[in-house]
């Protein structure tokens, strides 16, 4: 069944273009506004009249088709309205909307809207007297508590979205949120993700293991050769990606091992640590990562005022401890944020938390790489290379849950080509 636009629509649409709403953001997020108008009645009539209806997918002039569907569970009754992607329609899908009410009394309960294809994006909406109480959740950290808009609640359950940006503009960074790509940068990251993850056959795991400037797999604690069937750990690795940036910057040399372990006592650490710089080198993947990006920033001829130069520290809605960065269970949206300021760039991540003892001391042992970018249709995607293999963010959460992670940024201007190795 087709439907048109009602005279209601069509007003609310052209005031959202008028406030510079649509089609830069307004229009980011599939409408389903006219399934919903056509089930008004369903949507605000009793709970029984709405427990009785009967699923249905409804096509709409100029936008998604969208599932109508009831269900019950937990003392709740659900009215779904769900955005069809590709071929099928996921209750997280951009667009869609879940309305929550009580199976006791009928009451309203709250609304949630997903703004973008993520379980962890979306807006929830509550309903408080002749107000409407809104939160906001970016990649399932919270960005906006208790937000008051001064409409109704059921005056949004048949809403235009662009409704919800409107009034909360002021309140809400729905630029940032929204956002969807530089297409350009984000291209040709994508493209390095590719031939990183082509590449990964030809390396292999080793204790201790890097590529020095000629190629050469050596030890990283002396320099000194491998020998056959040499390998790269997980420092060895994240300089195996640097050199793929800095090799054609540097006529096909790569960067030397002993630079890269250059210590930086007078800028991280403490009293405690500073007895077991030797012993236990807990500073060791901070140093290395800061170096790296240190060295890639002068190979392109940026300025480096200093070893902490590429530091992430200033991320919106999150707190950055020094010299230990970010919980891992923010890193998704530390990231969003990161590409979406500065688009082009590859992370490098130190792996800490506390260990050993006595003392325990805070600890960065494992790296990792991250390529976050922006598909063709403005989906967020984060390539994770891990120790000669790739990974995904769900995997270091599940792996790393407790940790945190410091990040450095590197631009990734040029063309990555895949390190040749030396025996």
């Amino acid at each position: 069944m087709r439907t048109r636009c009602s005279p209601s629509l069509r007003v609310l649409l052209l005031l959202a273009v008028l406030l510079g709403l649509a089609p830069g953001l307004a229009a980011q997020v599939p409408e389903n506004l006219a399934v919903r108008e056509r089930y008004r009645e369903v949507i605000l009539g009793s709970l029984r009249e709405n427990a009785a209806a009967p699923a249905v997918l409804v096509a709409q002039m100029g936008g998604p088709r969208v599932q109508f569907r009831i269900e019950q569970a937990g003392g709740s009754l659900y009215t779904l309205f769900l955005n069809e992607e590709g071929s099928s329609f996921p209750i997280d899908g951009s667009g869609s909307w879940v309305i929550k009410r009580s199976a006791e009394d009928g009451g309203f309960v709250q609304a949630k809207v997903f703004y973008r294809s993520d379980p962890g994006c979306f807006v929830r909406l509550f309903p408080s007297g002749a107000r409407t109480l809104m939160e906001v959740f970016l990649f399932g950290i919270p960005v906006a508590r208790r937000a008051q808009l001064p409409v109704p609640f059921a005056s949004l359950l048949t809403a235009p979205f662009s409704r919800i940006l409107e009034l909360s503009r002021p309140l809400v960074r729905w630029d940032l949120l929204l956002w969807r790509g530089e297409p350009t940068a984000d291209r040709r990251l994508e493209e390095t993700a590719r031939r990183i993850r082509a590449a990964l056959g030809s390396v292999r795991e080793a204790d201790d293991g890097a590529q020095d400037e000629e190629g050469r797999y050596v030890r990283i604690a002396d320099e000194s050769a491998q020998g056959a069937g040499g390998g790269l750990n997980c420092s060895g690795f994240a300089k195996w990606v640097v050199d793929g940036y800095y090799g054609p910057l540097a006529g096909g040399r790569y960067l030397g091992v002993a630079g890269l372990k250059e210590r930086h006592p007078g800028l991280r650490g403490n009293r405690w640590s500073e007895r077991y710089e030797l012993a236990r080198d807990p500073y060791f993947g901070l140093d290395w990562a800061r170096n790296l990006a240190a060295a890639l920033g002068r190979a392109y001829g940026d300025p480096v005022p200093g070893p902490e130069s590429s530091d992430v520290r200033r991320l919106e809605f999150l707190e950055y401890r020094e010299d230990v960065g970010y919980p891992v269970e923010e890193l998704e949206l530390a990231l969003f944020l990161e590409a979406a300021r500065h688009p082009g760039s590859f992370y490098i991540g130190s792996l800490n938390r506390e260990l050993g003892g006595p003392p325990a001391l805070r600890q960065h042992y494992h790296l990792a790489v991250f390529l976050p970018y922006f598909t063709t249709v403005g989906d967020f995607q984060v390539a994770v290379f891990d120790l000669t293999r790739e990974s995904s963010l769900g995997d270091l959460r599940r792996r790393f849950a407790g940790h945190f992670v410091h990040l450095e940024r590197l631009s990734a201007r040029g063309e990555w080509v895949a390190p040749r190795s030396r025996p």
